[in-house]
């Protein structure tokens, strides 16, 4: 019985996984004396030092049991199911099969390719900590296992993607969080159903929240640990998947994404100020562009300034604040796809398509490259990546309803999104709270960053 169980997974091994075919998949047969076995692995996911201590432990050891058990200090299991043992080979696991055992060892000989722990560049800090997740799950994890150690810091596993099999660990605090709440995201991770996620944390929110017309994200990303830390402390869930260097924070409001973790690295006061002149930032990236141009084309709306181009331009206003706005956006696009020595010749570029060359041609008004400028500058002060792009889609929509329906046009525009944010819930979690329904503590806080011996919501 055990000797058919080994020759019957050995061989269903060797045509499975196609070890012919495959380099980075290893089959060894191992002789030592009169013990007899066969090692499988993959290369491209073992530690060579692990190999090493394991194939020593064999050697020494007078039974497989004590062989591992007893001498090699990685997590040894035993297997039966041949899924589960495949499932396992493809997660770094070595799998050793002995001619009369009826089952496999399973020895934890995992080292994943990754870089190494760095400040995340999307999200820097003067004074705050240095380290940020990379993408390796475990490594990220353990970054904030070292922020919260406690036993109700609670850590759940998910396999999602029939072909990737992708790992995807739900964190929460056991006392923080609300129960219906974390069942409802539980219930969306076993939904999902998907073929893979090589997308990794947005293909995940976009199956688990069905976003397919809504430009504002629903979850938000960070890849700071402290970041995390904090967010489960206060009764967020976060969710992890492996080859992601970013954490999905849920559920969120909108005004989560307006605040950033260098308020808290200053003072009470200088951090209240660099929350409200962020927050103004936010709202000038929106609504600058289109209220301006509400303003110079529209006579009736008075408020008892007056407003008017500098000069006259056979190019209509609304095609050069288009040009404008989309010329700038095209370079920060390109700005990604340079190569870091070649960022600086770009800005150059940059500097003189939009500066007095396009000025002295004829092409943009001076005041619509400085407002534009402005809301560009504004956008990018913007803590969260998903809420700056999406700010720039509306406000380009709100430019192209202003000049074609005028200040009425704007106004309804804008309470057409404000009526439609207010409808939005992520897990029953109003998206406009704490502005509807209003909470005056709480909506104080988006302006004035609270004090350390108060509850800190980051």
């Amino acid at each position: 019985m055990r000797k058919s169980f080994f020759n019957q997974i050995d061989s269903q091994l060797k045509k499975e996984l196609d070890v012919e075919n495959n380099f980075d998949i290893v089959r060894r047969e191992i002789n030592q004396g009169k013990k007899r076995a066969i090692l499988y692995f993959l290369s491209s996911l073992v530690s060579e030092a692990y190999i090493n201590a394991m194939m020593e432990s064999f050697k020494w050891s007078a039974t497989p049991r004590e062989s591992f058990y007893s001498m090699f200090n990685g997590s040894v299991t035993t297997e039966k199911d041949m899924e589960i043992i495949k499932k396992s080979l493809y997660n770094g696991i070595s799998i050793i099969l002995y001619p009369n055992e009826a089952y496999a060892l399973l020895v934890d000989t995992r080292f994943y390719p990754t870089r190494a722990v760095s400040e995340p560049d999307s999200e820097k800090t003067v004074r705050g900590s240095r380290d940020g997740f990379n993408e390796s799950i475990i490594t990220n994890l353990g970054l904030i296992r070292r922020r919260i150690k406690s036993d109700k810091l609670k850590v759940e596993k998910f396999e999602i993607g029939r072909t990737t099999k992708t790992l995807v660990a739900l964190c929460y605090i056991d006392d923080a969080i609300d129960k219906e709440v974390l069942q409802k995201i539980k219930d969306k991770l076993d939904e999902v159903d998907v073929n893979s996620l090589v997308m990794t944390d947005r293909a995940l929110e976009e199956n688990m929240f069905q976003q397919t017309k809504s430009p504002y994200p629903l979850v938000r990303y960070t890849e700071r640990p402290d970041v995390a830390s904090i967010q489960l402390v206060n009764g967020k869930a976060v969710i992890l998947v492996d080859t992601s260097s970013s954490a999905i924070i849920t559920p969120i409001t909108l005004v989560d994404h307006s605040k950033h973790v260098e308020e808290f690295r200053q003072t009470p006061i200088v951090g209240s100020f660099t929350r409200f002149l962020r927050s103004v930032a936010i709202m000038i990236s929106l609504f600058l562009v289109p209220l301006w141009l509400c303003l110079v084309t529209n006579s009736d709306f008075s408020n008892g300034v007056n407003f008017a181009v500098s000069n006259e331009s056979d190019t209509p206003l609304l095609l050069q604040v288009l040009g404008a706005t989309l010329m700038i956006e095209l370079f920060r696009i390109a700005i990604i796809h340079t190569p870091t020595p070649l960022v600086s010749a770009l800005s150059l570029v940059a500097a003189i398509i939009l500066g007095q060359v396009s000025m002295d041609l004829g092409l943009f008004l001076p005041e619509i490259l400085l407002f534009v400028s402005i809301s560009a500058i504004c956008g990018f002060a913007t803590p969260s990546y998903e809420l700056s792009l999406t700010n720039k889609v509306v406000s380009i929509a709100f430019v192209v309803i202003a000049e074609i329906f005028g200040t009425t046009g704007f106004v309804i525009a804008a309470t057409a999104l404000f009526l439609y944010l207010v409808q939005i819930k992520v897990f029953n979690l109003p998206y406009l709270y704490p502005l509807c329904p209003f909470d005056y503590r709480s909506f104080k806080n988006v302006f004035v960053r609270e004090s350390a011996h108060k509850k800190q919501n980051l």
